[in-house]
């Protein structure tokens, strides 16, 4: 039996001469789902940089706000805590707000409850532990 003129799916299948139609499709089919995963993990890295980096900035700031408050309740004066620190946000801070003070469990911490609006009108609170000694 002379099996020298295969044709048909055999002949597709075990092309000696190079690449058929058939791989070639599969090949680029392949690559191109590769290449939307990988664009996909591109834009949400994106996406988490530009989140984490308005996190950052935020933590930065209010940092800054617990420091001037802690260095403003050191200071001498007949003003009580709330008065303080509602003269260091109006002066350095304007777009945040006291919204209340609690006391803590421990004698002399409080707990101060910072209110800023955002430019999309959305309120965040911060929470800034801080100690206070009344002056006698």
């Amino acid at each position: 039996m002379n099996h020298s003129g295969r044709t048909g799916f055999r002949r597709i299948i075990k092309s000696p001469g190079g690449y058929t139609i058939i791989e070639a499709i599969i090949a680029i089919a392949v690559c191109g789902a590769g290449l939307a995963m990988i664009l996909g993990l591109v834009g949400m890295a994106i996406k988490t940089e530009m989140v984490s980096k308005t996190i950052f900035e935020q933590s930065l700031e209010i940092n800054c706000i617990a420091d001037t408050i802690n260095l403003s309740l050191q200071e001498e004066s007949a003003q009580s805590l709330s008065e303080r620190v509602d003269q260091v946000l109006a002066s350095k801070y304007p777009n945040y707000q006291l919204a209340g003070v609690r006391p803590g469990r421990q004698t002399s911490l409080y707990t101060l409850e910072i209110l800023h609006r955002g430019g999309n009108h959305i309120d965040k609170r911060f929470h800034i532990k801080v100690f206070w000694r009344p002056d006698e």
